[in-house]
């Protein structure tokens, strides 16, 4: 975008340090991140469309292009048809036609930012990767020495499609606390377990402030849980918290078993639930009861000790990088309508990707970098784009009574 003067127009944005190495890698890449999605096009991209003059391709868009009558926005003004949960204009190779043919300027916006993710916090724009992507895993996940922050500038006309913003006029401290959250999260000298536990402490004590409090008090309680992490008492009392396997079996089969009553899941998914249930002997009977828990609980427990603990020791920089980018990505802690709220979901994806972890390592009897990206990225993909499934282990929790932060530290030591 040019001003008065012929320049371009500069706007700054905030980026995690990994943000600039990623590029897709096409063909090489193990998934087709345009399967089993619905893909949106939007009103300016289906206009230009229909201005194509390529015989073979102005054929091909016609044909498998829909309108969306109940759209009431232009982002999703379209879809593409969908062939075997295979998005239309997918090549044999995995490759899309219209980047081949017609060049990346006619993706939509869908197609052209994923699997970036846009987000904006007053006037700065941010950007970050979903983990759906398996290169964007790779990339995210396996940086030993975690994940920095950078400020830029790019062209105020930079193609992108907005996730979610911010008003810091609604969220004076946001700035706040989310640094020190991430300060939090990624303080080395105590396990991820603990520092996710500290988290929900600290959120529910400022949970409990009045508006006009938060100005005097906020610094003084970021500083008190900052130092408790040295404070090897309170740790140890954290280190006491007793986890519930039978509790925790329970919540997954019911978050496993909703989200495949909705079909969509992929092939790779599948095999990973396999794992999990057949490892674990979490399979049900025809009442649906776990056929023998006193089996699943030794498996899970030697399964921890054995192979997810040793592993950890030195690859939990993996998770804490999943965790991280995950509140930044989403604007934690103000992503959902409460404090705890936001909490609890994150708790959740945590405890998901742990329970299909450690199934995953029974079964192979082993644990890997390769599986942890690959859990994550399925789990991602089948999880954090399907805000309906979202929705409904919310309400699920909440109907269930384990909305609670007793529950929380309970799934989280488990």
């Amino acid at each position: 975008m040019l001003n008065a003067e012929g320049t371009i127009t500069m706007r700054p944005i905030l980026i995690p340090d990994y943000f600039t190495e990623f590029k897709c890698i096409g063909s090489a890449c193990e998934d087709t991140c345009c399967a089993g999605w619905n893909i949106e096009i939007d009103k300016k991209t289906y206009q230009a469309y229909r201005k194509i003059q390529h015989p073979e391709m102005t054929e091909k868009l016609q044909n498998n292009i829909k309108v969306n009558h109940k759209s009431n926005n232009d982002k999703n003004y379209a879809q593409f048809e969908l062939n075997n949960k295979r998005c239309s204009m997918l090549l044999d190779d995995g490759l899309c036609s219209i980047h081949k043919e017609l060049g990346e300027e006619l993706l939509c916006n869908t197609c052209a930012v994923y699997p970036r993710i846009l987000t904006k916090v007053g006037d700065i724009t941010e950007k970050s990767l979903t983990l759906s992507c398996p290169e964007a895993a790779r990339i995210v996940l396996l940086r030993e020495e975690g994940i920095g922050f950078k400020e830029m500038e790019e062209p105020k006309n930079t193609r992108g499609l907005l996730n979610k913003q911010l008003r810091l006029e609604d969220n004076p401290y946001f700035w706040d606390i989310r640094i020190f959250i991430i300060q939090l999260l990624q303080s080395r000298q105590q396990s991820l377990e603990i520092r996710l536990i500290l988290l929900g402490l600290f959120l529910q004590k400022i949970g409990q402030l009045k508006e006009k409090e938060f100005k005097l008090e906020l610094p003084m309680i970021m500083q008190d849980y900052l130092n408790r992490l040295d404070n090897r008492s309170f740790i140890t009392s954290l280190e006491n918290i007793k986890g519930n396997l039978n509790f925790k079996f329970n919540i997954a089969r019911e978050l496993i078993r909703y989200r495949m009553s909705g079909g969509g899941a992929s092939e790779k998914y599948l095999t990973i639930l396999h794992q999990l249930l057949e490892g674990l002997n979490l399979e049900e009977d025809d009442e649906h009861q776990l056929q023998d828990i006193e089996q699943s609980i030794s498996k899970y427990q030697a399964a921890y000790e054995n192979l997810y603990e040793p592993f950890m020791q030195k690859h939990e920089y993996m998770l804490e990088n999943y965790v991280v980018n995950y509140i930044f990505k989403s604007l934690f802690p103000c992503d959902y309508k409460s404090l705890f709220e936001s909490y609890m979901m994150l708790v959740i994806h945590f405890t998901l990707i742990k329970l299909h972890l450690i199934g995953m390592s029974v079964k192979q009897q082993k644990l890997t970098q390769e599986m942890v990206i690959e859990c994550v990225q399925q789990l991602a993909k089948m999880i954090e784009h399907n805000s309906s499934y979202l929705q409904g282990v919310r309400e699920g929790m909440e109907s269930a009574g384990y909305n609670t932060m007793a529950y929380m530290f309970v799934m989280i030591k488990s």
